[in-house]
């Protein structure tokens, strides 16, 4: 059995899994972190394979899923252990970052190294940074994006190893800069949001942030200080009501196009 665990906000990453799940075979499950229940902890160790599928976020591991492998239990490493082949996948609009080495020293800690770590380029889905590149771009994007992922499948069939790439000194100041970027963009930056006239109050923004950071409170959403700052309520908003500071208001909006709204919704797994 092959399992994937992923964490998507706009469905760049979700692509990604889906079509690794599709080419690795019907044995392939797909868990979204977001749907697990946080009071819990999870073993995945059982798989044949395990990968791990997140965007980048300031070139480090995104908050949300840091705390979902600080739930993962150790693996037994005793002498009939099963040892599974541990991958891991990230997105990214640009570089790929330190990610992968933050995620190999978690793992260390459970006492497992990922045995290799993938990088995929997709569209730029932080609007605050950025508007979304063109519709022709993007298409060349997706496409490079599909041949990798059919190399990479290739790879974890034969188990090949492919660790990430160490250069000290530079490794471990890029891994202490990073995690420390992503927690101080955990800190209130919902406060940012807001919203204009054309809200009407559909609850989709609720339904698809990952981090249950959104209420409805009558009839309009109300961010409760715990964003991830995946952009998914902002993206996936029907009605481009949701604004971030100033900067959004004329940016278009960006989802991947083959991913529906119902598929990232948090409790639809």
């Amino acid at each position: 059995m092959n399992v994937i665990y992923y964490f998507s906000g706009t469905g760049n990453t979700l692509f990604a899994a889906r079509k690794f799940a599709e080419a690795l075979g019907n044995d392939t499950q797909l868990i979204s972190i977001s749907s697990l229940n946080r009071a819990e902890k999870t073993d995945p160790w059982n798989a044949d394979t395990v990968g791990f599928f997140f965007p980048v976020y300031c070139f480090g591991l995104p908050h949300i899923f840091a705390k979902f492998m600080e739930r993962v239990v150790k693996w037994k490493n005793h002498e009939n252990a099963h040892k599974p082949y541990v991958y891991a996948l990230c997105t990214s609009g640009g570089m790929k970052g330190t990610a992968a080495m933050i995620l190999d020293n978690i793992l260390y800690e459970k006492n497992l190294r990922l045995d290799a770590a993938f990088h995929v380029q997709m569209p730029s889905n932080y609007i605050p940074l950025s508007k979304p590149p063109t519709e022709e771009r993007c298409q060349r994007l997706f496409k490079k994006a599909e041949e990798a992922i059919v190399k990479f499948v290739e790879k974890v069939k034969n188990r090949k190893k492919e660790r990430p790439i160490r250069v000290f000194p530079f490794d471990m100041f890029g891994e202490l800069i990073a995690q420390r970027a992503v927690d101080c963009m955990m800190e209130n930056y919902d406060k940012y949001f807001w919203l204009n006239e054309d809200c009407n109050a559909c609850g989709i923004c609720q339904k698809v942030c990952p981090a249950s950071n959104i209420i409805m409170m009558n009839g309009m959403p109300t961010w409760r200080g715990h964003c991830e700052q995946c952009m998914a309520c902002l993206q996936w908003c029907p009605q481009q009501a949701i604004q971030f500071k100033q900067v959004t208001k004329r940016r278009k909006r960006y989802h991947h196009p083959d991913i529906k709204v119902e598929d990232m919704f948090r409790n639809q797994e």
